[in-house]
Formats: structure tokens, C-alpha cells, sequence
């Protein structure tokens, strides 16, 4: 979050309590001195280049350290005038002091690169300095491939928090930056996110949404072989996102990649393709929220016979089905009635469609209030509908008549 925004909020309550107060006021510090502060804590001033700073109340409650932009950073021109000196800032928007990433040989120099906790809040700052450095990696094929030849330097970042990590460097003198972020250190093609460069001492920016406890490899490299200092700064903004392994409302799945055809979509929305397995041991999970319509793509022909009865005349005490199944796990996020079609892609393929409530016991056959499991002939779409109370889980199979097997689609609709 950037000081500003917290100013308007501080000014105004600032002027609220003036207000109720009139010209009285306590002061933290020496009375008298005229020094609104608190012994170690910082205040909002602004530099003559205009950028946000901050400054430290001394220990005796009656001075402050120089302006600054971060806890360290060079104030250009000194501090100025401005509405808002004096602002406290609450504790976890003040940047932390910048670290040093390290001598040539250090961690920071090859993988799996140093070990950098990053935690919601303040920002972390990092100096470093590329010169003397390996030049052992570089980007994947494209923008980010102009690094190979220059030095670079490897983070591991292990972030505390889900959500929004905001990375930003600050080329200094000849290093022309860019950087990128892998999933593992020493695998250039699991790269998932590239900064290219933008000139010599410029700044390079960009953001990925990172999960707490998983690894992430940042590499500060530098374009056509340049190097030199720079400044890394990173900033955790929790929230939750498509890809975070948490189902939030209005997605059908998470299963935390990007990867289409594996039973999830990458925008969370569509249940496409086949999981490793869809039975009532491992079911492909479904969840429906209020007005949800979710489509997918599947297919019965990888997986064994899960539900082998009801036979083709749907009564689930009566005969026995060979047909190879999918069975998905429908989580109900609402009362009401749940539809599901199934339509082959295939004219041959005979489709029958099962809803349980209870995966493995054939005698929790869900009353389907639309048509039976098995009413159509081949190359027929089924439907079925189900009542589901907020919560519940129904499993419902895509299933062939007799020995059937083939591809299809799928929609769930839960109005």
C-alpha cells in the first residue's frame, strides 16, 4: 500500500480530533518542544523530487532522524514542506531496512539462490550488486532470454502468505535490469513470469500471485551482459486467486496449475478433460454456487467400473453395468435443484448418467425428477435432475449402457 493512501485517511481524523480538542494537544515527546511523535516511530514527510518518505522520532521524543524513502533510501534534495509531515505510519507500511544480497560466491549467487522469507506487509528491501557475479542462467526463450551472458543473482523466495507479490528493481549506474521468476531454480523452461529490461537504470516491475509454503526462484539478471547495483524491493498483498489450491465463490474447481484438459481449467470456471483418476476413491470435484452453469469435457475410456449397478433399466437394484465410469464429486454451495446433461461427441456412444448420494452404496440412487438414467439411445444426451441442499455432496456418474465407453460433454446447472 503506498503512504498516500493512508494520509487522507490519518489527515482527516488528525483534523476530527483538533477539531473535538480545539488548540490543546498531548505531546508524546518533551512538552512544549512543538515534536508531535513517538519515540521510535515514523512519520509521513515528502522529499523535494516529491517522492513519499518517512522519518524516525528519535529517542528523546524531540527530533527526527533525516527524511528518507523507505527506512534507507536517499531523500533527493532533502525534505520539503508538505500538508502531511508528521503523519504517523502505522508499523507495517514502513519499509524494512535494505539487506545486502552478498559477495560473489554467497547463496545469492547460484541456486538454489538465498533464502528470503517474504511476509505480508512491509516491504522488503534488498541492495545488491551484480559485478563479479556467475553468469549461469538466463530467461527462457523470449524477452527475457537477453540475460544470458550476464551476471545475475538468485532468490529463493518462500512467502508466508497467499496472494499478490508485487517485485520491483532498481537499476543503478550501467546494470541494465530484468528478471524472472522459475519454479525450480536450475529449470529455465519452469519459468512463469519475465520483467525484460527497459534501459540502463531503470526501474523493472511486475507481479505474481504466490502461495504460502511453495518455493519460487527470482533471478536479477542483467540484458547484453551488463551488471552492476541494483535495488530489490518485494511486497506480500494477501488475497485469494484462481490457482491458489482454495476454491472461492464462483469457481467450479482449483487445482492450483494453468494446465487445461486435467479436469480444470486455468480460469477456474470449467471442469475440462480427465483427472489421473475419477472414481469414488479420487471423484473429479465439482463445486456449484448459486445460478452457476458449469460445462466440461470428458471421457470414460482410462477409467475402470465404478458404479456398477444400476443396469440399463436405471432401478439400482435390478441387473448390473460393465461400462467403464467417470465419477465427479458435486458439492451443492446453495439449496435447489441441480441439472446435469451429458452428451456424446460420439454417434455410438450410449450414455448413462447416475447420481448417488452416497459414492459407493447403489442403493442412494438420487430421484431424478427430469428422465431417466438410460431414457435416450446412442449419440443422445441424458439429463437428469437432482434436489441438494446448501452443502451437500452428490456424486454423479458419466456412464455408458452395457460395456459403452466414449468421449462427452458436460454441464452442470444449478438455477
Amino acid at each position: 500500500m503506498k503512504i498516500s493512501r493512508l494520509l487522507g485517511a490519518a489527515l482527516a481524523a488528525t483534523a476530527l480530533v483538533i477539531g473535538m480538542q480545539g488548540c490543546s494537544s498531548t505531546n508524546d515527546a518533551t512538552s512544549g518542544s512543538g515534536i508531535h511523535c513517538t519515540a521510535g516511530n515514523y512519520v509521513f514527510c515528502r522529499c523535494a523530487d516529491r517522492a513519499e518518505g518517512t522519518k524516525l522520532c528519535k529517542d528523546d521524543g524531540a527530533s527526527f532522524d533525516p527524511c528518507a524513502t523507505g527506512a534507507a533510501g536517499e531523500c533527493v534534495g532533502g525534505e520539503v514542506t508538505d500538508p502531511g509531515t508528521g503523519t504517523p505510519i502505522p508499523p507495517d507500511q514502513v519499509p524494512k531496512p535494505p539487506d545486502e544480497a552478498g559477495a560473489p560466491g554467497s547463496p545469492v549467487d547460484t541456486c538454489p539462490g538465498k533464502p528470503t522469507a517474504v511476509t505480508p506487509g512491509a516491504a522488503i528491501i534488498v541492495d545488491g550488486d551484480t559485478t563479479g557475479a556467475a553468469a549461469d542462467l538466463k530467461g527462457k526463450t523470449g524477452a527475457c532470454a537477453v540475460g544470458d551472458g550476464g551476471p545475475d543473482h538468485v532468490y529463493h523466495l518462500q512467502p508466508t502468505g497467499t496472494g499478490s507479490l508485487e517485485i520491483q528493481v532498481q537499476g543503478l549506474g550501467a546494470l541494465n535490469p530484468l528478471f524472472y521468476v522459475r519454479g525450480t531454480c536450475t529449470d529455465e523452461a519452469s519459468q512463469t513470469l519475465c520483467a525484460p529490461p527497459l534501459g540502463a537504470a531503470k526501474l523493472v516491475k511486475s507481479q505474481i500471485n504466490v502461495i504460502a509454503g511453495h518455493d519460487y526462484f527470482l533471478v536479477v539478471d542483467g540484458a547484453s551482459g551488463s551488471a552492476g547495483k541494483y535495488q530489490l524491493t518485494l511486497k506480500l498483498t494477501t488475497g485469494s486467486f484462481c490457482g491458489d489450491g482454495k476454491v472461492d465463490q464462483g469457481e467450479a474447481c482449483d487445482d492450483i496449475n494453468k494446465v487445461d484438459g486435467d479436469g480444470c481449467s486455468p480460469s477456474c470456471t470449467a471442469v475440462n478433460g480427465d483427472p489421473a483418476a475419477a472414481d469414488c476413491t479420487n471423484p473429479h470435484k465439482v463445486d456449484m454456487w448459486k445460478g452457476a452453469v458449469v460445462s466440461g469435457t470428458g471421457s470414460t475410456t482410462t477409467y475402470g467400473n465404478t458404479f456398477a449397478k444400476p443396469g440399463t433399466s436405471c432401478d439400482p437394484s435390478v441387473g448390473s453395468n460393465l461400462a467403464p465410469d467417470h465419477v465427479y464429486e458435486v458439492t451443492a454451495h446453495a439449496a435447489g435443484t441441480l441439472k446435469v446433461t451429458m452428451t456424446p461427441t460420439e454417434a455410438t456412444y450410449n450414455v448413462v448418467l447416475i447420481a448417488r448420494k452416497t459414492c459407493t452404496d447403489p442403493a442412494t440412487q438420487a430421484g431424478d425428477t427430469l428422465t431417466k438414467c438410460n431414457a435416450q439411445s446412442a449419440g443422445v444426451a441424458e439429463v437428469i435432475t437432482v434436489p441438494v441442499a446448501s452443502g451437500e455432496k452428490i456424486y454423479v456418474a458419466a456412464d455408458g449402457a452395457l460395456t459403452a465407453k466414449g468421449t462427452y460433454t458436460i454441464k452442470f446447472e444449478l438455477p
